[in-house]
């Protein structure tokens, strides 16, 4: 069973996962009651994969592999499905690593073109944005993008002539918000975005050493950084509370999940630690599983074969 998941600001979490009896699907679930979007043992659709994403009106969207043949992206608003893009046109795979969306219901998405290339692009169920593609400067993307709720869209990319960078666009213009040109070596594949147009991210820096960043209006800040008890960093995620959190390993110790630099106080689970009668052995979240009430949606994977969703709550 393949679990991904994302949280809304009501706690409610989307995820999908592969079925003990064939097939796959697309749920929401909060306090142990969950909902079936979508599965395919009927209709439209032969397979879900990668994260699905759901807005605070509850909307949701997902990629999908369809009976028909070919892919696309879809949305479930009020009952109702909405097909976003799908492979019909000038896109040639959908993905990968899913798709993100705002409260508007706009919907940021990576696609491989027939016209060779790739793309950011954002839709609605109307017309299709092109946030960048590789027809430029661009020689591919990481990552999946994140999208705000002004329709703001940050993603990472390589570049042709060489390094990385970081950028945010709306379909007119992009904004570099951080490269390799400069201070940082190596910039981590997963940015986020909050509606300040704050973005959170990995980086390992010129001069050695590593950290967590946040860029607002083109000023970097350090968060956290190797000076301190951690050795190493994979991504952060930032909300509309101003809250980050960050994926790290301190010094001889094992990755976990934390909220601030502490690694003790402000450890939010790790590998090793006991949890369900049995013991962390892997997690997974990404940009989109931290929500503005300081909720974490997590896959655990646990020692006993057993994979669960959890959601982490903050203490009060």
């Amino acid at each position: 069973m393949c679990i991904r998941d994302r949280i809304n600001n009501d706690g409610i979490v989307a995820f999908q996962t592969a079925l003990r009896t064939g097939g796959t699907g697309v749920f929401a679930g909060k306090d142990g009651q969950i909902t079936m979007v979508a599965d395919t043992t009927s209709g439209l659709f032969s397979h879900f994969y990668s994260h699905p994403d759901i807005n605070r009106h509850a909307s949701l969207s997902f990629y999908a592999d369809l009976k028909s043949g070919g892919q696309g992206i879809f949305l479930t608003r009020d009952g109702q499905l909405v097909t976003i893009a799908d492979t019909n046109g000038p896109l040639r795979r959908i993905g990968p690593l899913g798709p993100t969306m705002n409260d508007e219901d706009t919907v940021a998405f990576r696609s491989d073109l027939k016209s060779e290339g790739s793309g950011i692009f954002t839709g609605n169920g109307g017309e299709i944005t092109t946030i960048a593609d590789t027809s430029g400067v661009f020689s591919g993307f990481q990552g999946l993008p994140v999208i705000n709720r002004q329709g703001t869209v940050v993603f990472r990319a390589d570049l042709k002539d060489g390094g990385q960078g970081i950028y945010t666009g709306r379909g007119a213009s992009l904004t570099t918000v951080a490269d390799t040109s400069t201070l940082f070596r190596a910039l981590a594949l997963f940015p986020t975005i909050n509606d300040e147009e704050t973005v959170a991210f990995s980086a390992t820096l010129k001069t050695g050493g590593a950290g967590i960043f946040t860029a607002t209006g083109g000023k970097i800040m350090t968060i956290v950084d190797t000076n301190g008890p951690f050795e190493s960093f994979r991504g952060a995620l930032v909300n509309n509370a101003r809250t980050i959190i960050f994926y790290a390993t301190p010094r001889e110790g094992r990755l976990g999940i934390y909220s601030g630099p502490d690694a003790i106080a402000d450890r939010i689970i790790s590998i090793g630690e006991p949890l369900f009668d049995s013991t962390v052995t892997g997690f997974a979240l990404n940009p989109v599983s931290l929500n503005d009430r300081d909720q974490i949606a997590l896959r655990v994977r646990l020692a006993n074969d057993r994979q669960v969703i959890i959601r982490a709550d903050p203490v009060t």
